[in-house]
């Protein structure tokens, strides 16, 4: 019975983790995920933009596209 009880958890652990990563979102600046539901409309919207602020609104989904936007680089 513990056995069971245990690989259950740790199924259950897996699980939440491996959604908690997918839904992870824009790491850095110029990166930017639309998020769908089940019949591909979008439902959120996470971004960095190249100057490092970030923009999010809706629901985060494990069904996401991700991408970057052009940033110029610093004329200094």
């Amino acid at each position: 019975m513990r056995k069971k009880t245990a690989w259950t958890l740790g199924l259950l652990a897996a699980a939440a983790m491996g959604a908690a990563i997918a839904a992870v979102g824009p790491t850095g600046p110029g990166q930017f995920y639309y998020y769908y539901d089940a019949n591909g409309a979008v439902v959120g919207y996470q971004a960095i933009d190249c100057y490092g602020n970030r923009t999010s609104w809706g629901k985060f989904t494990k069904n996401y596209a991700d991408g970057y936007f052009i940033c110029d680089p610093d004329p200094r």
